[in-house]
């Protein structure tokens, strides 16, 4: 146990592995719950510093970082070089000379290393951040009002505001808002923020990103998908009019000659059980692979809420199996459009 995990604790969170699942609350609550503040351990900080930092990302990432400038954030996604995800990540653009990556923890170190090789050619350092910074996710129609106490000016959509502390907050979308807050710093933060947002379990945050069809690649995930099936160009993460960065031939080809068979879903079931990330979606006939979980979350006390990457052919099916369980499935909208060009 850290001393953050002391103070969590101290605060009533519910804490297993590190993760604080919830503060008291039970999926039975989840419709109840409109607007809320969970704690992040699973996200991680790359740090990318240097006078060549945006130089470097431009030709190591899917995104334009050349049309990015300091309090800007995009999605984005570091490939090797067959067009897979290593990682996905939300860039924040903190100065022309530093970039933090936020992405899942366990894949901090990995993308490190990789893109290690490349670094050294350019006047640009990686640094594992991950215990520089906590990661605080806020949603929903109260978040605005809540933030305002801490950060005098709450940014638009794929942009970030510093405090007069340097914790930054990062919107990446309406009323869904990551804050970035110095451990030195973040129990003050927690502290100013709960005071008019509910505080809530990891598993909540998780179904607000589903509802916001916002996927991020986990360890079970690496080196298995290309952008576009984690929908990444229809969220501005991907550039198609960059120039070249590792992988970017795979990416661009699957784009253009529109052989994507698969994308990103959300799809709800009726389960007690929660399909971990990785699980399988199959046909109930034949065993065929149709699919994979990417999350799962609770949406109520009887239906589970999931990103899920499946084949155009599962959604002409009535049941699948999900982690096996043979269950219907509803495809719900997602909140953006979706274009093959």
């Amino acid at each position: 146990m850290t001393a953050w995990h002391d103070f969590l604790a101290a605060n009533d969170a519910h804490l297993v592995d590190g993760i604080a699942e919830s503060f008291g609350e039970s999926r039975n609550d989840y419709p109840t719950i409109n607007s809320a503040i969970c704690d992040l351990a699973d996200q991680g900080i790359l740090a990318v510093a240097g006078p060549d930092a945006q130089k470097f990302l431009q030709g190591q990432s899917t995104p334009d970082f050349d049309k990015l400038s300091p309090g800007s954030v995009t999605p984005g996604a570091i490939c090797n070089p067959k067009g897979r995800m290593l990682t996905s990540f939300y860039a924040s653009m903190k100065t022309n000379d530093e970039v933090l990556l936020s992405m899942h923890r366990a894949l901090v170190a990995s993308t490190s290393a990789a893109l290690e090789k490349y670094a050294v050619f350019f006047k640009t350092t990686l640094t594992d951040a991950s215990d520089v910074w906590h990661q605080f996710g806020v949603f929903g129609p109260e978040a605005t009002a809540a933030l305002r106490p801490a950060f005098q000016e709450i940014p638009a959509p794929n942009q970030a505001v510093a405090d007069t502390e340097g914790n930054m907050l990062l919107a990446l979308g309406p009323e869904l808002f990551i804050v970035l807050a110095q451990a030195d710093r973040a129990p003050e933060m927690w502290a100013k923020l709960t005071q008019s947002l509910q505080p809530a379990g990891l598993p909540l945050w998780s179904r607000q990103m589903i509802m916001s069809g916002l996927a991020l690649v986990t360890p079970t995930l690496t080196e298995q998908f290309i952008p576009q099936m984690f929908n990444l160009q229809a969220i501005g993460g991907v550039s198609f009019k960059k120039g070249c960065y590792t992988g970017q031939e795979v990416v661009a080809r699957m784009q253009y000659l529109g052989q994507l068979k698969r994308r990103t879903y959300i799809v709800r079931i009726r389960s007690e059980r929660i399909p971990p990330p990785g699980s399988p979606i199959e046909n109930i006939d034949d065993g065929k692979s149709l699919g994979t979980v990417i999350l799962a979350a609770p949406i109520d006390a009887r239906d589970v809420i999931m990103l899920v990457v499946l084949r155009e052919a599962a959604l002409e099916e009535d049941r699948l199996a999900f982690d096996g369980q043979a269950l219907a499935f509803a495809v719900q909208d997602l909140p953006y459009e979706i274009s093959d060009q």
